[in-house]
């Protein structure tokens, strides 16, 4: 029996007022998810336009390359 089978039976046992309650949480779960969803796109968004994707390979080790910059070569 799959998740959502074990679910619609439990579903089906509860009787309507805690339905209510139960589709009220999942409704509520959806909405913090799209809100969260929309704050990481705007905030990628936002950046994404200056970004200089030639650049994209040297900024993957530019802290370590500091790191050893600043603490080894000293």
């Amino acid at each position: 029996m799959s998740t959502l089978e074990k679910a619609m039976s439990l579903l089906q046992e509860l009787p309507e007022q805690k339905v209510e309650t139960v589709y009220t949480f999942i409704q509520f779960i959806i909405a913090n998810d799209a809100a969260d969803t929309a704050n990481r796109t705007s905030a990628f968004g936002i950046a994404h336009k200056y970004a200089n994707p030639d650049l994209i390979d040297k900024e993957k080790e530019a802290f370590s390359n500091a790191m050893v910059k600043k603490h080894v070569l000293d």
